[in-house]
Parts: C-alpha cells; structure tokens; sequence
C-alpha cells in the first residue's frame, strides 16, 4: 500500500530527528558599543525550516569585550571575552548580541554555530516502536 502525504511527512519528520541536522555557522561582523545584532535561524539560514527548532547553540567570544545573549527574546547570559558558551537541549529560534562594554567588537571575533543533534539509537528504537 503506499504512503499518503501525512506518513510521508510523519516519516521524514522521524528521519530528521535520527540524523539530527548540518552546522549552521556565522561569523559576526563589528558590533559598536551599545549595539546589537539580531538574528532570526529562519531569515538567516532558509535551509535550516526544515530542521526547525535548532537545538544546540555554540557562541564563541574572541573579542576583548563582554557581550549580552538574548535567545527567543529572553534575556540569556552575559558572555564575557574569551568565552566558549554553549546551550543544548533548549530550542533556538532567534537570539541577538548586544556589546554592553566601552569598546567595539571587531568583524570576525563572535561566531555562532547552531545545530540539531542526532537521537540516540533507544531513542529512535522507542519512536519507531511506538509510532510505526
């Protein structure tokens, strides 16, 4: 019997959640003192839809000046220079950058990688069994 379009979605939905999805990286330009950079993952990354949300978050301060994270319109976490911060398991639709210090962040110090990772294998031998 074939697939109709709701297994057909129901199926690449399962597939998606299996392999989890590509890295999506940026790298900020300069951001002034007391500006701010926002970023929607749809508007940014159009091929990220389809793995929406994006699960894991990587933000990478090279810079010599602290910066504020907002993610999903919430206020986050203070990122101070020379900081790796990361956030899994929390959904990622939008989040800004704002440089709350006395200097400039220069292009290229902040970068952001965002991704969805893989399920486990009990993960998707549970999905399959219950949902197939």
């Amino acid at each position: 019997m074939p697939m109709n379009s709701v297994d057909l979605r129901a199926e690449r939905a399962l597939r998606v959640m299996r392999d989890g999805s590509p890295n999506f990286y940026m790298s900020f330009g300069a951001i002034a003192s007391g500006a701010s950079q926002y970023v929607s993952v749809e508007d940014q990354w159009p091929k990220a839809r389809k793995y929406q949300p994006l699960m894991n978050i990587v933000i990478t301060n090279n810079s010599d000046e602290a910066i504020d994270l907002e993610v999903n319109g919430q206020a986050y976490a203070k990122l101070p220079s020379g900081v790796i911060w990361t956030d899994t398991d929390s959904p990622v639709w939008t989040f800004k950058l704002t440089n709350n210090d006395a200097t400039a962040v220069s292009s290229g110090e902040i970068t952001a990688n965002l991704s969805s990772p893989p399920m486990s294998q009990s993960e998707y031998t549970r999905y399959r069994t219950l949902y197939s």
